[in-house]
This record gives C-alpha cells, structure tokens and sequence, in this order.
C-alpha cells in the first residue's frame, strides 16, 4: 500500500510539474503561431503599409515651359493718351492751355493743346508734355499703376513709351483708370497694326480695322479768322486757342501779320500763322 501510494504522489508531483513549466515557457501560444502564422507580425504589417499608398502621378515633361498669358511689348504713343489724361486730371498741365514745341531751327515754334498733340501723335509735342510734367511725376504715375520703368530712361522716352515694355491687362486697366469721356473723339487711337477702342465693357485692343471713326464735329465747325493786327503776341495766342491749336509763331513783340487773312472763314482746327516784329521783311 505504501509503495503503490508513494508511486501515485509521484506521477501527481511530475504532472503538476509539466504544467507549471508550459505556463512559464509560454510553450501552447508558441505551438499555436507556428501552427496559424506564416508571415511574422512585423513583417504583414509592412506590406499594410506599401500597398495602402499610393504614388502620385507624373507628368512627362515635353521640354517647353507655359507661355505667358499676356506677352509684353513697348507701349509706344499708346501709353501717352492715359498719361497725358492723368496729368490733366492731376492739375500738371492744363487741357485748353497751349503747349510751346519747340523747333531745332531758327526762331519758329509751335502751339498746340495737350489733346490736339495726342491726335497728331506729334513726339515733338510729346516730348514738351514730359517736360511739364516732369520725369518724377511720369515715374511716379506708372509706378502706381505697377508698370516698372528703369530710373535712367528721360521723360520722352517714358511719355513715348520707348525702352520699357507693359503688358495688354495692364495697359488697358491704365486706359479705364485715367481716361475721362472727354476724350472719347480720340478713339479709336492707332498705332503701329493695332488699334484701342472704347468698348461697352471699357478699353479693348484690336488689330486695325479698315476704317476709322470720323472726327469729332466740333473739328468741323466754321469760324472767321479774327483781326490780330497790332495784338501782343500773347493777345493774340490766347484769342486763337478758343479756336484751334495749330499755330506757329514767327518774331515776337506785336502781331503785323496773320494767316488765314483777317475775316476769312475757316473750318475746324485749321492751320494758323501769326508774325511779330522781328520776323517782319
């Protein structure tokens, strides 16, 4: 009895034994994942991770970059109609006052009124302008409205629009800013094979089209040439101006002589001379 007790305690202790030992070792969760894994935990959640992304699409690059919208060219005389507007506009020169262009030779000089120098597109006339105003001022008009212009460029090659270059936006933007209604017989304003308009929208650009507006009506107006004889020659300018703006004047002093003739009939801005004494025969 005694040996069968002692062999039955000791098969207990080892069975007890057995368990203890797969608790410490861990040994039925390591027989289950060597049974129900194949790929290691680290190594799934790996491939989770590259095939969850996704990479963004390219686009082949053809060798040519994205022209502008808008290509910038010189302004030229374009610029001076919003230029000379905003100076009137400003009080840096008058609109119906007379505008001294000056000639290379002898004593002979030319009158004109700011817009009657736009129409002729006279650079002369512009160049006068620039100087009235004053290249700080021209400098300072542009700038504002985001047009760079370099600090060693004159005030006629600003005014002409020479050596700088402005895109159509800003251009037009330029033309809708400063130009008043008043000016509207100007239009459409020519240059080069382009030409701007007044639309209903505002200012547009296009090519030339075959035929241009008439001028206004008031450029056709009859009037009789007054008597100057005698007259100061400031007299006699500022009587002139009320009518036209294309005078050239000869001498100084007094007036002796005029063309057109005294109380001759005449239409819209004809040309007019006027001699002082000094340019007398």
């Amino acid at each position: 009895m005694n040996k069968r007790a002692h062999r039955k305690a000791f098969f207990i202790l080892v069975a007890i034994g057995l368990i203890y030992m797969s608790i410490a070792f861990n040994l039925a969760d390591r027989f289950s994942m060597k049974r129900t894994s194949e790929v290691p935990t680290s190594t799934a959640k790996a491939a989770l991770t590259v095939t969850g992304v996704r990479e963004p699409e390219k686009t082949p690059y053809t060798g040519k970059s994205v022209p502008a919208t808008e290509p910038e060219r010189e302004p030229s005389f374009f610029i001076s109609v919003p230029i000379v507007s905003a100076a009137i506009k400003e009080g840096l020169i008058e609109k119906d006052g007379l505008v001294l262009i000056k000639k290379a030779s002898g004593v002979s000089a030319d009158f004109k009124r700011p817009l009657q120098i736009l129409k002729d597109k006279d650079e002369e006339g512009l160049k006068s302008i620039a100087g009235i105003v004053g290249k700080k001022e021209l400098l300072h008009l542009l700038r504002r409205d985001g047009i760079s212009v370099k600090d060693e460029l004159d005030a006629g090659d600003i005014i002409l629009g020479r050596s700088y270059t402005v895109d159509k936006t800003t251009l037009l933007a330029l033309f809708d800013r400063h130009v008043t209604n008043d000016l509207k017989y100007l239009f459409p304003f020519a240059c080069g094979d382009l030409e701007i308009d007044k639309g209903p929208g505002g200012f547009v650009m296009s090519p030339i089209r075959g035929q241009t507006k008439k001028e206004g009506a008031v450029q056709e107006v009859e009037w009789v040439m007054p008597n100057l004889a005698s007259l100061p020659m400031k007299a006699a300018l500022e009587k002139l101006a009320a009518k036209t703006s294309n005078i050239r004047v000869y001498g100084n002093g007094f007036v002796t002589d005029q063309n057109p003739k005294a109380y001759e009939k005449v239409k819209g801005e004809t040309d007019c001379e006027i001699y002082g004494r000094s340019a007398k025969q």
